[in-house]
């Protein structure tokens, strides 16, 4: 399987990805950027590739600048407007022995491996001489400080809390600058597996599955806590517990940070969504005077969108929030600071919050292996013919009182399906209809 996918380049470290691959890809970029920003995560395959990768840039002639083990948005913030290129090695929130690069242009816009980067990608000879000379390399003489203007940006911008708030850096890249912004601005703050280790011991650096969260609902009871906090490996991503230990999904965090961004500017934004997102989530950006608009998942995606239109905030499911304001990318550290502000200004806990939008039925999100995905689809698409079909990404099927969305994953070989209705037992009816289908 490719390690080119949609979003990143993705695999397991050494098998799929290698000090010869890494060389490899530093040497075809450079042939096309002239300044590049280059970070990694905590993992130790990012670590160890990173030599290889910018030795292969600068063969190219590339004026390389590094700025060491941050997060994913600290790349963003410190390549928009001052390099050709931005790049970090990540693999986000998958297992330790996976590695990878995300990458983006001067103004933080994603670059797609499978439109952009596999057409300009060869491969070239790792001589013994040039592994010598890789592994001499001293990092020091390219190192800029991107870090400092990143914790500086969100310590001016980001309010303090006295909130018994528990964070949980997932030992991933969040526990370098991250955890040093919230250490000040959290007054009453629980931090827990606060140090980078890129084996990941405490649980595989997820958001979404149950067992990577037990770490922190667990925390958030046992200290009474108002809220949980937690971020995947490369820190893109951010996860929100309620006091009672209960997780809040991604399309209720979207509506809570649009409403605060709406109240707050007091003008017709522009608000962008995933359609994997409740339908509460477009009724709540109407009701508080915002624009909103329904995109394909991923952040490839959703960041250009959010470019053409000028769009001021973007959510999904997934827990990735993009803002205007940082542009256009991913700030788990904007999300937080804007649910505190609905907790304030709302004079409610976040169980309180969320129970209010809780309107419809939601499955979350289910995946399926499947051999022929096409022919699933094209059941699907046969079976509700006679209701509304949306084809943004996947299908989207409207039909009364209830509707879904099917469509192929962009970084593994599944269907993934959501699932949304008016009551809890027309959900798990028309769950087990359409799963029918698929199985």
């Amino acid at each position: 399987m490719t390690v080119f996918k949609a979003y990143d380049i993705r695999g397991v470290y050494q098998e799929q990805i290698d000090e010869k691959f890494a060389y490899s890809l530093g040497k075809s970029i450079g042939k096309h950027y002239n300044t590049v920003l280059v970070g990694n995560d905590v993992r130790i395959g990012s670590k160890e590739l990173v030599k290889p990768f910018i030795y292969g840039l600068m063969e190219e002639g590339v004026k390389v600048s590094y700025c060491g083990t941050i997060s994913t948005p600290t790349i963003y913030f410190g390549t928009k407007d001052n390099y050709d290129l931005g790049v970090i090695l990540t693999a986000s929130h998958n297992p330790a022995k996976y590695t990878g690069f995300k990458m983006c242009d001067k103004n933080a816009i994603p670059i797609s491996p499978t439109e952009e980067l596999i057409k300009i990608f060869n491969e070239y000879e790792l001589t013994e001489e040039t592994k010598e000379k890789i592994k001499k390399m001293d990092l020091k003489d390219i190192v800029v400080d991107v870090k400092s203007k990143y914790m500086d940006f969100f310590l001016n911008r980001c309010n303090t809390s006295n909130k018994k708030i528990a964070v949980d850096f997932a030992n991933g890249s969040t526990a370098i600058a991250e955890k040093e912004v919230l250490s000040k601005l959290l007054i009453n703050g629980i931090l827990i597996n606060d140090f980078p280790d890129g084996t990941f011991p405490a649980h595989e650096p997820d958001t979404l599955k149950k067992e990577c969260l037990m770490d922190i609902i667990n925390t958030v009871k046992h200290n009474n806590c108002d809220m949980g906090v937690i971020f995947d490996g490369d820190g893109d991503r951010i996860g929100i517990i309620d006091e009672k230990g209960e997780v809040l999904q991604g399309d209720i965090l979207t509506l809570l940070i649009a409403m605060e961004l709406l109240k707050e500017k007091n003008e017709k934004l522009k608000i962008v969504y995933d359609l994997r997102c409740s339908k509460i989530v477009e009724e709540v950006i109407n009701e508080y005077g915002g624009a909103p608009l329904k995109t394909r998942v991923g952040h490839y995606f959703i960041k250009k969108l959010m470019h053409e239109v000028d769009a001021e905030f973007a959510g999904e499911l997934s827990n990735h929030f993009y803002f205007k304001e940082v542009g256009y990318v991913e700030s788990p550290l904007l999300a937080l600071n804007y649910i505190l502000f609905a907790m304030e200004n709302m004079g409610k806990p976040l169980s309180g919050l969320s129970k209010e939008y809780k309107k419809y039925f939601h499955s979350g999100e289910i995946n399926f292996k499947v051999k022929d995905q096409q022919e699933v689809l094209n059941k699907i698409e046969n079976k509700y013919k006679n209701c509304k079909i949306e084809k943004i990404d996947g299908l989207s099927v409207y039909c009364d009182k209830w509707w879904f969305n099917v469509r192929l994953s962009n970084t593994e070989p599944l269907l993934r399906l959501n699932l949304e209705a008016d009551n809890k037992k027309l959900m798990n009816e028309k769950l087990e209809e359409v799963k029918g289908i698929i199985e």
